[in-house]
Formats: C-alpha cells, structure tokens, sequence
C-alpha cells in the first residue's frame, strides 16, 4: 500500500483561514507556532518538501552483525573524552565509571549512580550516542565504546552496559592528561 501524496506546500494561492471557518485545507492541519520561529518552520517546512522530492533515504549505517571489525584506539576515546557536547560529557562519564570497575555489568541505575546524573541525562546520553558516532566516528566498523548486554539475573529486563580490561586501560589512557 502506499502513501498519499502529501498536500501541495505551500497552500493554493489565495488560501487564508478565516475567524468563522477556522478549517485547513484538505491534507493540511492548522499550528499555532511562536512569531520568532515562523522563518525556521517555514525553512524546516521547505527542507522537508524538498527532501521528498530529492529521492529515497540514505540507507542506515549499522555495525555488522557480531564482533566489530575494529577496536577504538587510544586516540579515538581521547577525542570522544574531550567532546563538549552533553552527550559527549555524560557519556565519558559513563566510560569512567565502566572503567573504573571493568567486566562489571552496570545497568541504567548503577550508572546514573557512579556518575552522579540523573537516570534521565543517562538515558538522553544513550540514545543521542548512535547519532554522535554515526556522525564524528567509525561506528559501521567500531561499533560502541563499550558493551551493551541483555540485563543481570536480578534485572533481566534492563540493558546493561560493561567494558572488559583492555577496553578500561584504553580508555584510562585516553583520559590522562597529556605530556
């Protein structure tokens, strides 16, 4: 089955709602937005139109099944340590904590613990991480900068996070300061 054509953007010439009618065209739906942000929605509007017209999505980039074909190197954890981004913050957060007790499974509570943030900022931190990585990392060939497991016995449920030794060592290293 496929989609309808979206409706024509911007409206028909002529088009404006009226106080008594209130109704959109067909296809379109009527948005209170902010005056300060007209121009940026009109942009986003426009941007979003001409992306449909621009051809099919770029395919999604995912690691391989199984073991990355790479490792981060010391170099690659010491960029993403010195990221000012918050994701970037929470996340070497994150790798301190793995790091400092490696082969441990934390989950999300264990971590907003360790690190000192809320569980919320743990979970943000997560989800922006893949986009991050796609974007400034080999994340086809890398993957992540730690393990991501189904939950312990007494949390089966929950996603748990771990690094192993060497991956901790790298990881220390990358955070010292440099001489």
């Amino acid at each position: 089955m496929t989609a309808p054509a979206p409706p024509p953007y911007p409206p028909r010439a002529g088009w404006a709602p009226t106080p008594s009618s209130g109704a959109a065209p067909d296809g379109m739906v009527l948005v209170a937005v902010p005056l300060a942000y007209v121009s940026q929605v009109a942009r986003l509007l426009a941007e979003l139109d001409a992306g449909q017209r621009a051809g099919p999505p770029r395919a999604r980039v995912e690691p391989p099944p199984g073991p990355p074909t790479a490792d981060w190197t010391v170099e690659d954890l010491r960029r993403l340590s010195r990221g000012r981004s918050a994701t970037h913050r929470t996340v070497a957060a994150v790798l301190d904590a793995l790091a400092a007790d490696p082969d441990r499974l934390f989950t999300v509570r264990d971590l907003a613990q360790a690190t000192g943030r809320p569980r919320k900022k743990i979970v943000g931190a997560m989800a922006g991480l893949t986009r991050l990585l796609k974007a400034h990392y080999d994340y086809a060939g890398r993957g992540l900068p730690f393990a991501r497991l189904d939950g312990r016995p007494e949390a089966p449920r929950e996603l748990c996070y771990s690094v192993d030794a060497r991956r901790a060592a790298r990881w220390r290293e990358a955070r010292a300061p440099s001489g």
